[in-house]
């Protein structure tokens, strides 16, 4: 969380931080609750691509865009992402199409292949020691420190 936020949030009185969190636990409930799990591996992929942008846990295939934090910086990622992963639809389907599913259904996927595209972010596999615990991570610097 931002600081300016955490600094805002301390400065609030107990009864307000009591009902923030109120709130905010409502909202985690929503989405728990309202959580539709992808159905295709083109809603799959584009489920882990809006995760990885949008900084998620899960994305449902009926969450809105802009409604779990999505902006046109994050628009831009995602459908860069998605094009190199032969997904292709254009920024403004993004806010025209805002749910998976219904952008799913207008994007171009003739390019994508699942037998070729594997699920997993670029990250993981461009920097394999991510996939590293902590303590294999120590052994290795412990290593070239030597």
């Amino acid at each position: 969380m931002n600081e300016d936020i955490l600094n805002q949030i301390n400065q609030l009185s107990p009864e307000k931080r009591q009902l923030l969190e109120m709130l905010m636990q409502e909202e985690a409930t929503k989405l728990q609750t309202n959580y539709v799990a992808p159905r295709t591996a083109v809603e799959e992929t584009l489920a882990n691509i809006w995760a990885d942008v949008l900084k998620l846990q899960q994305v449902g295939i009926h969450d809105n865009f802009i409604e779990v934090g999505g902006d046109s910086i994050q628009s831009i990622k995602i459908a860069a992402r998605a094009m190199k992963l032969g997904i292709k639809f254009t920024i403004n389907q993004i806010f025209d199409h805002p749910t998976i599913a219904e952008l799913s259904t207008v994007a171009d996927t003739s390019l994508f292949n699942t037998k070729q595209q594997p699920l997993t972010t670029t990250k993981t596999r461009q920097f394999p020691e991510a996939e590293l615990s902590q303590g294999e991570l120590n052994q290795i610097l412990k290593k070239h420190q030597n």
